[in-house]
């Protein structure tokens, strides 16, 4: 259990991070390990905003060899071309890195993009793609590329026999990386922050931004579980990685308010089903009827599919699925593969979440890490950071650590980093050894917490319904959870997976107690 905010009070650090998910994870790693005393603060939990409601897979760069881009334009953008060649370059680099590191924490699967009679990207086109982001590969994690006619991959794959095959010509192959657990990444770099120093804190939010007359801050602070009761910390340089909440924490200084907009939220959905076995841990990538990505995810032996990619302006908790945007992401998984005829009721489960996409990205769709100097808008000393997806993490925690190093004297003692997964105790996800390692080492303060974020459990299919109660029990002792919270605690996992996820296995335990009534 935390220790009380009044802990805190008055506490000086060099660097405050605001934001607890993979990027301000990482951010407070490398600024620890470097011997800066830091302290992170997220307003919930540890990676449970936009960190949790991502596509999932460690992805190879493709994008910026997408073969929509028309060729011509590296004639007249050739800082583009250059833009494109780097970020592809670091996208394979930190698929090999994270996929050397933490194996536990991905999984490979064999992935397809369809190549159609007709199409807007013929074979020639996708095969320039995928060899120019090979050259950039790396033995231990290999692309493996190849493509195959249409017939003998629809003779390998399950996937492709679902193909609309009266189009398809031929089917490029290749392998991706998934992270099984992309909340854990998030767990275990926080974590490692906190042995090397870093004081971590969730369900603190940072209500207000002092300038102070010297230089540097002052960050009040109100813990979620007693409203109105704050206390104040200081520190010579402010880390701003809140995400879609970004724009949002900065209106929150004293100061100068920055006018300047540094993100925009893009909002995806998707929706997990149920295919054929024959389907079972591959996937494919593809381009929608509107031009945007679509994909087909593998997830144990379900499959997702998505995403939606419109602006969200509004507050990114409160993002949910609309009907509209399931009929679509249906439609779309029928146009790819038109003989399943699947419906709405076949959805498992859906999410949506909100991305940080940085405004001043160009409209050639080169996305990037960017790490705004707030001194140019009246907040010195103060970092801000958008448009980072988890599989650059890394990069970016040591990017951001690179440019606090620039702005203030450490304080602290210096301590080797490690990228190493965590060790779990016991035999599964709900083991009594595992769950009570979580609740007694790894800040849990709510069932959700534990079964979404400490154990894989929340994300399988039944999303964990049916043990909530068990596991609230298993560690009720050490969180000091009576029969009565015990209760409320399992009644408000009910309510977040019906509230975020609208899980069929919930409609069904329903639809069960209106019959027997």
């Amino acid at each position: 259990m935390r220790g009380p905010l009044s802990e805190l009070d008055g506490r000086s650090f060099d660097v405050v991070v605001i934001g607890g998910g993979v990027v301000g994870a990482s951010a407070a790693q490398h600024i620890a390990a470097g011997g800066r005393t830091t302290l992170l603060v997220d307003q919930g939990d540890f990676g449970s905003g936009t960190s949790s409601r991502s596509s999932r897979l460690l992805y190879s760069g493709l994008a910026y060899f997408s073969p929509d881009y028309a060729l011509w334009r590296f004639a007249y953008r050739p800082k583009d071309l250059l833009q494109r060649v780097r970020m592809a370059r670091l996208s394979m680099q930190c698929r090999t890195e994270l996929a050397s590191t933490m194996p536990e924490r991905v999984s490979r699967h064999t992935f397809f993009f369809p190549v159609f009679e007709g199409g807007d990207y013929p074979g020639w086109k996708v095969d320039l793609g995928y060899r120019a982001l090979g050259l950039f590969g790396s033995s231990k994690v290999p692309l493996s590329y190849r493509r195959l006619p249409a017939a003998k991959a629809a003779e390998q794959f399950g996937l492709v026999g679902l193909m609309d095959r009266s189009r398809l010509t031929s089917v490029a192959v290749f392998d991706e990386y998934q992270y099984q657990w992309a909340e854990r990444i998030c767990l275990d770099t926080m974590l490692d922050a906190e042995r090397c120093g870093a004081t971590i804190r969730n369900y603190t939010t940072a209500t207000r931004l002092d300038p102070l007359p010297g230089g540097g801050w002052r960050v009040t602070l109100e813990d979620a579980a007693s409203p109105g009761a704050t206390v104040t910390v200081e520190a010579g340089t402010l880390v701003n990685t809140a995400g879609p909440w970004a724009d949002r924490l900065l209106r929150k200084t004293s100061g100068p308010v920055p006018q300047k907009k540094h993100l925009v939220g893009i909002k995806g959905v998707n929706l997990l089903v149920k295919l054929p076995d024959s389907c079972r841990g591959t996937g494919f990538e593809m381009i929608s009827s509107i031009g945007q990505p679509f994909y087909c995810m593998p997830w144990g032996d379900h499959h997702f599919f998505g995403p939606t990619e419109t602006i969200f302006e509004d507050e990114p908790g409160a993002v949910r699925v609309l009907p509209e945007e399931a009929d679509f992401i249906i439609a779309e998984a029928n146009r790819a593969l038109p003989s399943l005829n699947l419906t709405t009721s076949d959805i498992v489960y859906r999410w949506a979440g909100v991305r940080p996409r940085t405004t001043s990205e160009t409209a050639s769709g080169v996305k990037s890490l960017t790490i705004h100097d707030m001194a140019a808008e009246g907040m010195p000393g103060a970092l801000t950071v958008t448009g980072c997806p988890i599989m650059t993490h890394r990069h970016a925690g040591r990017m951001i650590a690179a440019r606090v190093a620039q702005m203030g004297k450490a304080t602290g003692t210096p301590a080797p980093l490690s990228y190493a997964a965590k060790p779990m105790p016991g035999d599964g996800p709900l083991s009594p050894e595992r769950l009570r390692q979580a609740a007694e080492h790894e800040h849990v303060e709510t069932l959700v917490d534990l079964l979404f974020r400490r154990v894989p459990v929340g994300w399988a299919p039944e999303m964990g319904l049916g043990d909530a109660r068990q596991a609230a029990e298993t560690v009720a002792d050490l969180l000091g959870w009576d029969e009565a919270r015990i209760g409320h605690e399992v009644d408000a996992y009910r309510r977040f997976t019906a509230e975020n996820f609208a899980p069929r296995a919930l409609q069904a335990q329903a639809g069960s107690a209106e019959a027997v009534a």
